[in-house]
């Protein structure tokens, strides 16, 4: 075509006059610019013109795709999407005060590529007790704690539905703690997470994946997506306010190999690329992190030489390292999708629940204010603390080494180490000052019984010399002498009766004294 156009210049150009010659010039310089350099990939030099400017360029793009950037997933030039598996889990905070007889218990059977179903049992064995209980319920199965469904047609614009999931929170997060009349948290509403597994669409599975984990109840796009997902699980589910995205764990594999998504570092390789693109669920033109961060890629892991993995704060991603044949129903693949589908997406729901049970923690423990006051409230958060350590805090809580370096990964993104360790270093404080205060109160309690029993000696002592001299002046002058009193008996008892008094008398001011010396 440039050929054909140029042909068509020179053979033009010397039959026109001028200015209809510059017109037509002009008319095939703006066609070259909005067709044929946008096929090119790249604005090539016109003669010794300067070259079209990058604005120009994006300009004619968006004319030639209707306004819409060309899909980010697609290899350039081809046309061709590069994409073998585009999957998704997606997972967010529901509330409800009754799941439905629809949802049947159990996490959702996730075919394997060998016919077997990974349903509860199967799952199970790849977690320890301590860990499975908590994401399955016990094993006899009441009461159910996660349940699943797969009888809902997703109603959105791209992408299919595969099977949705709920699994609840611990037994002591399980009530509300927002204020009253705070939007999703009906009266007696029961908190839980809601899993829905996806296909993106192959041609373009980021901009879809950046779609649907936006569900900000301020704007438009993260309102219809709540509305969408909430008409899925049914009218009794509400989504919190504070539920601003969903949390993902997607999967891409390729056919053929892809180039690196647009926006790019140059320093990154194209899976680094896609690896950011899908744990974050965001395009780089939306958001490109600073490549010069040491940490950045600290979450990478290293699974095998088919596929990687990267964690985020908000998201897991994996993605292929060679070509999937996906109509190889039995490869490498088949069984990570699975693994991703089940075990991988288990390991996410783990994190979420340890985070916001610390979380939980935390605030609860920040509202207790005067703890001496409150402290039924607080040892009943001791004892939960004490029963997340047994259960939740584990760091191998799976029998494969990639889980656990998953998990670990994603507490480190979350920073949960970092809050467990403050909230048990609070309680363990706050011990140690209910400790001080008792060993406190058990001196000042001794101090007591030391000085009433100083004082009971003391008081003895009195009453002793205060009652004894009186009693024996009375007794010596009521003995009588051989020959007989000298004083008659009224004198004998007048002295004794005076005695008695100044006696007593005497007693008062040494009580009064010791009390004086007390205080």
């Amino acid at each position: 075509m440039l050929e054909r156009g140029n042909r068509a210049d020179s053979i033009t150009r010397p039959l026109l006059t001028r200015p209809v010659s510059e017109a037509l010039e002009r008319y095939c310089t703006e066609y070259k610019r909005r067709c044929l350099i946008v096929d090119s990939g790249d604005p090539p030099a016109r003669g010794h013109d300067a070259p079209v400017p990058a604005r120009a360029v994006e300009e004619a793009r968006r004319h030639r795709t209707g306004g819409r950037a060309p899909d980010a997933g697609s290899s350039p030039g081809t046309g061709a999407t590069p994409w073998a598996r585009t999957h998704v889990s997606l997972f967010f905070e529901v509330t409800t005060a009754q799941v439905a007889e629809s949802w049947a218990p159990g996490p959702l059977p996730v075919r394997l590529p060998d016919g077997r179903l990974a349903d509860r049992r199967a799952r199970a064995t790849y977690f320890q007790p301590r860990a499975a209980a908590s994401l399955y319920g016990p094993s006899h199965g009441s009461p159910a704690c996660r349940w699943h469904r797969t009888d809902v047609d997703w109603h959105g614009t791209g992408g299919s539905l595969r099977g949705m999931e709920l699994l609840s929170f611990p037994h002591y997060a399980t009530e509300s703690q927002a204020a009253p009349g705070g939007a999703g948290y009906a009266n007696k509403a029961s908190r839980y997470l809601a899993v829905f597994h996806l296909s993106l669409p192959a041609d373009d599975p980021i901009s879809e994946l950046e779609a649907a984990v936006r569900l900000a109840p301020d704007n438009q796009s993260g309102l219809g997506r709540r509305e969408l997902y909430t008409t899925l699980l049914g009218p009794e589910f509400q989504i919190p306010d504070k539920v601003r995205r969903a949390l993902s764990v997607t999967m891409l594999t390729y056919q053929d190999t892809p180039s690196p998504p647009r926006g790019a570092p140059e320093q990154w390789t194209a899976t680094t690329g896609w690896l950011w693109c899908a744990a974050s669920a965001s395009r780089l033109q939306t958001f490109c992190p600073d490549v010069e961060d040491p940490h950045l890629l600290d979450g990478l892991v290293y699974l095998s030489s088919s596929w990687r993995a990267l964690v985020l704060r908000d998201g897991i991603s994996f993605v292929g390292l060679a070509n999937d044949d996906k109509r190889d129903e039995n490869s490498f693949f088949a069984w990570g999708e699975s693994y991703v589908r089940s075990l991988y997406t288990d390991v996410a729901l783990l994190a979420a629940l340890q985070r916001d049970a610390l979380d939980d923690f935390a605030d609860r423990l920040a509202k207790i204010g005067n703890r001496f006051e409150k402290s039924a409230e607080f040892r009943r958060l001791v004892n939960e603390v004490t029963e997340f350590r047994n259960v939740f805090w584990w760091d191998h809580v799976t029998l494969h080494g990639a889980a656990n370096h998953i998990l670990g990964q994603l507490q480190a993104a979350h920073r949960t180490p970092g809050l467990f360790a403050g909230v048990v270093a609070d309680l363990d404080a706050f011990r140690q000052q209910v400790e001080a205060q008792a060993l406190e109160v058990s001196v000042r309690i001794q101090e007591v019984e030391e000085k009433r029993a100083r004082t009971f000696e003391h008081a003895a002592s009195i009453a002793v010399i205060s009652f004894a001299l009186p009693a024996l002046v009375f007794a010596g002058l009521a003995v009588p002498t051989s020959g007989g009193h000298d004083i008659s008996g009224w004198l004998v008892l007048a002295v004794g009766l005076c005695a008695l008094i100044l006696g007593a008398l005497a007693g008062a001011v040494g009580d009064r004294l010791i009390s004086r010396r007390r205080l």
